[in-house]
């Protein structure tokens, strides 16, 4: 059987799209998915030693953060200067040297730098 025209296959579906629905699935293709980050009673415990070490006693934490929904962490190290966990208020904290809040909810996990003694400090 002899076709009568060229079948353009999808291309004679296109007009069908509205632009705004071509805009809704770039925008949904392009979206970061971003993994929400729990973190259990002995770890909270964990953070909170940390960043006490730091604040109060000058001790350089190494922080990795997740702020872009990959798998490759951003790696922040220094001494916190300053944490805020207020209610109504989203956490953050503060290092020295930099001007920006590093969100709590964006931390993946924190530790002493290399070399720092982590035990009492009594």
């Amino acid at each position: 059987m002899r076709k009568l025209y060229p079948d353009r296959g999808m291309m004679k579906w296109q007009g069908l799209i509205l632009s705004e629905h071509a805009e809704m699935m770039h925008a949904e293709k392009n979206k970061v998915i971003r993994r929400e980050i729990l973190f259990d009673e002995q770890q909270k415990e964990e953070f909170n030693r940390i960043v006490h070490l730091s604040i109060h006693f000058k001790k350089e934490a190494v922080i990795e953060l997740n702020t872009f929904g990959d798998d490759d962490p951003l790696k922040v190290s220094g001494v916190v200067s300053e944490f805020s966990c207020l209610p109504g208020q989203k956490p953050y904290m503060k290092m020295d040297g930099f001007s920006s809040r590093l969100w709590i909810d964006d931390t993946v996990s924190i530790a002493l730098a290399e070399g720092e003694e982590y035990g009492d400090t009594d």
